[in-house]
């Protein structure tokens, strides 16, 4: 891509609660000189986003002050396409991205630009790429969804595990058990927007997860031992199950859905292994703590469906209203970890991806800034134009990145210990 257009990376959406972090982490992180502008519909409060930042962060005030603001309407294609057109990567958080993402998406495959987000909706993406795949190929321009927790942590661990599998076993990866054994975070009121409207989109999914909670598996009563001979029944496991190896119960993990079809998805197109599949769950203490996130999740989420008890929970400061969020102190205590088991025809070979801030406001905006930076300044022949997961896209180049900046993506051969976690809190509080 020319280096001729005005901007590196356009941050759209720049004034919602994950947009002004975005903006924050790119002002702080981005390597001297990039050329970074923000986007959204009110000038004034963008206006706002970075007077307050660089009253923040006087050693960067400068640096803020020059970004340029850029004001649009995600609905106004003709208006999107001369914004997208000055900048070689747009970085947006503007959702539902089923409601507010589309035009954007439509502007930057028709302009050249390269494009991610922090979509969890899956539908949404798919969408978009039977759309606008053909086109993004012919034009050479990445499209890379699902770049926050949703789905880096399952993408890239699954991408890690394949290459490994490969190099240590000489095997393709049949199937990939991830379980989050770890994990303390907040939520934004633009996320709960998002989470709703996805349910609506994807109940018929969810119901046949709930109904698998009642009638679990032959398997679910345990994994496949190391190194058995494995085939697909192995990986049929009920909603709630014990797993050997964590020797912990499992329950169902709200993220489990987009995750499992994104690394699925991912697998296919770099060929994992024939018949690839991945699977997500989350430990419990026991199995009666199984039983009630299951059924909490599940009347948190009825809650959450209808207009009348939304109200009342925002009324009641339950949940947070679109544009707020977790503080930035409990951001820093957050933390998550991803336990990883893949089988292959004969072994098994483990990962762990982990992460010490709040997943969804810490590490997010750390995978999304990454994302957004290796976009701008790190494409080469390796990276995949058309509109698929981060794992396509940018592969190898992201994951480096993000363990460069202290992300945990480990391997091995034998399970990897979820230790570190109370110790890395107990050292943030001390510090």
């Amino acid at each position: 891509m020319s280096d001729s257009r005005k901007y590196d990376i356009l941050v759209w959406g720049a004034t919602s609660f994950t947009g002004t972090r975005l903006v924050e982490y790119l002002a702080l992180n981005s390597p001297l000189g990039t050329r970074v502008a923000l986007g959204g519909r009110n000038k004034s409060k963008l206006e706002g986003v970075k007077q307050n930042l660089a009253a923040k962060h006087a050693d960067v005030a400068i640096d803020i002050g020059t970004m340029d603001i850029v004001v649009g309407d995600s609905a106004d294609l003709v208006r999107l396409r001369e914004i997208v057109a000055q900048t070689k990567v747009v970085a947006s958080t503007v959702g539902p991205y089923t409601v507010y993402g589309s035009e954007l998406v439509r502007a930057c495959v028709a302009e050249g630009a390269d494009y991610c987000d922090i979509t969890g909706e899956f539908p949404w993406v798919k969408q978009m790429h039977r759309e606008l795949n053909d086109e993004a190929v012919r034009n050479n321009v990445h499209i890379a969804s699902m770049c926050g927790f949703d789905c880096i942590p399952a993408d890239l661990g699954c991408f890690m595990l394949a290459q490994y599998a490969r190099d240590e076993l000489n095997q393709p990866l049949q199937h990939v058990k991830g379980s989050i054994v770890g994990v303390r975070g907040g939520v934004s009121g633009g996320t709960l927007t998002t989470m709703v409207n996805q349910i609506s989109v994807e109940k018929k999914l969810l119901w046949r997860k709930l109904k698998s909670m009642l009638r679990p598996s032959s398997a679910a009563r345990g994994s496949t031992s190391r190194g058995a001979n494995v085939s697909g029944k192995n990986f049929q496991r009920g909603v709630i199950h014990y797993d050997e190896t964590l020797q912990r119960w499992q329950t169902f993990w709200i993220m489990s859905m987009v995750n499992s079809q994104t690394a699925g998805w991912a697998g296919r197109i770099l060929n994992y292994g024939p018949g690839f599949s991945y699977a997500e769950s989350m430990s419990a203490r026991n199995l009666i703590h199984a039983i009630g996130i299951a059924v909490g999740l599940l009347y948190g989420l009825i809650l959450m469906m209808f207009g009348l008890t939304r109200n009342i929970l925002y009324a009641l400061k339950i949940v947070p209203r679109p544009g707020e969020g977790p503080s930035e102190e409990f951001t820093r205590r957050g933390f998550f970890s991803l336990h990883l088991e893949a089988f292959t025809a004969s072994g098994v070979v483990y990962g762990k991806v982990s992460g010490t801030s709040d997943p969804g406001y810490g590490e997010t905006i750390t995978y999304m800034g990454e994302s957004a930076l290796c976009l701008a300044f790190d494409r080469d022949e390796t990276f995949k134009p058309g509109v698929y997961p981060p794992s396509v896209t940018m592969g190898a180049a992201l994951l480096r990145r993000l363990r460069n900046k202290g992300c945990q993506f480990d391997l091995g051969r034998a399970p990897i210990p979820a230790v570190g976690v109370a110790s890395e809190q107990g050292s943030k509080k001390k510090q």
